[in-house]
């Protein structure tokens, strides 16, 4: 059995910080679709992001089944934070 795949927050773009039309301040949490045990595709969104300017989704970079989830709702999110844990073979 291989090891769970960590899903990270993604890296923001170079301008992100610096030229103000994405973003005024983080990213927070909005919505967070996937719970532990359920199964995910690849590139489905898992998790809805959102500044004051800008609404993100993220999606999985696998697919399997959630083994867990390390944000909720509410949570700022920086970039390469991890969001949850997918095992591959479950697929």
């Amino acid at each position: 059995m291989s090891a769970p795949v960590e899903v990270r927050s993604p890296l923001w773009p170079v301008c992100w910080k610096s030229c103000g039309n994405c973003a005024g301040e983080g990213a927070f949490v909005t919505e967070v679709l996937i719970a532990p045990g359920d199964e995910v595709s690849f590139n489905q969104v898992i998790v809805r992001t959102e500044t004051s300017k800008v609404s993100t989704d993220v999606p999985t970079s696998v697919a399997g089944r959630v083994v867990s989830v390390h944000v909720q709702v509410g949570d700022e999110l920086p970039e390469d934070v991890l969001i949850a844990l997918i095992d591959r073979g479950a697929a």
